[in-house]
């Protein structure tokens, strides 16, 4: 009898530890399932946001794209001026010159002088962007996903910046401190004309008109009277010809510019027409 209760009570046990182990794994397995959905709409959402903020990024480099081929545009606008500066000054130095290699220079005393105060003019220029600028200060620049257009950008824009000190020194060791400096020194009385297209100094002399009041009448110019034969032509030849030098360097470095400038422009167009 004892034997027979016994062996009841172990099929009971059997069934309750089934059901319990039955009712655990169908938890484990609930618990698998849910722990596996929340798995799956985590990674899900993070690929959403990573979805999101690719094409957040993208729009943003197409805008940065569109806005550096508009400074690139007035980069050129500004190249172009600034070629056609240097060619004018080349052309002054050549007109000079050929008055002073004269029999008798001070025949054309007046001109001479008059181009000699065109010559004493200069032209600052910027090569800068806004937007590529903003770029580097933000660390937008990365955004841009090509690395060899990045890399061209950057190497574009540090060449800029050269050419830019270039200008800059030309400007102020040569136009100013040897040639100008010379001019006063020497103690010629340059002139600008009204027919003179260039600024600011064209404007200066209309100010200086209408101060004075009629047309302004110049000392005489003693350096531009001497004899043909007087030491004073010969500085006048030689400072010339400095300024042409200068000129000529500057309008080498308009055109090459200009050509790095239309290479660089062409690959972000390029770029820009992919994307759409």
């Amino acid at each position: 009898m004892t034997h027979n209760a016994t062996h009841t009570d172990d099929q009971q046990l059997t069934l309750t530890s089934r059901i319990t182990s039955s009712l655990l794994n169908r938890r484990l397995l609930f618990f698998a399932a849910e722990l596996i959905l929340i798995v799956a709409g985590v990674l899900i959402a993070l690929a959403i946001d990573e979805w999101v903020s690719d094409a957040r990024d993208r729009r943003t480099e197409t805008l940065y794209l569109q806005l550096l081929a508009r400074d690139l545009d007035e980069i050129r606008q500004r190249l172009d001026e600034q070629l056609a500066f240097e060619e004018q000054m080349v052309r002054i130095c050549c007109e000079a010159y050929a008055y002073l290699s004269t029999v008798d220079p001070r025949q054309n005393g007046a001109e001479i002088g008059r181009l000699l105060g065109s010559l004493g003019t200069r032209k600052t220029l910027s090569l800068t962007s806004a937007t590529y600028n903003e770029m580097v200060d933000s660390g937008q620049l990365q955004l841009i996903e090509n690395p060899e257009l990045r890399d061209s950008i950057i190497r574009y824009f540090t060449r800029m910046e050269l050419v830019e000190r270039i200008v800059d020194k030309n400007n102020a060791e040569f136009v100013d401190d040897i040639y100008n400096d010379f001019l006063i020194r020497a103690g010629i009385a340059v002139q600008i004309s009204r027919a003179d297209a260039i600024t600011p100094l064209s404007r200066a002399g209309e100010i200086l008109r209408q101060t004075v009041g009629g047309d302004i009448v110049y000392p005489e110019d003693r350096v531009l009277s001497q004899t043909s034969d007087s030491d004073s032509w010969n500085d006048i030849r030689r400072n010339v010809l400095l300024r042409a030098r200068i000129a000529a360097v500057g309008q080498a470095n308009a055109e090459e510019t200009l050509v790095q400038t239309d290479e660089i422009a062409e690959v972000v167009a390029r770029e820009l027409q992919h994307r759409q």
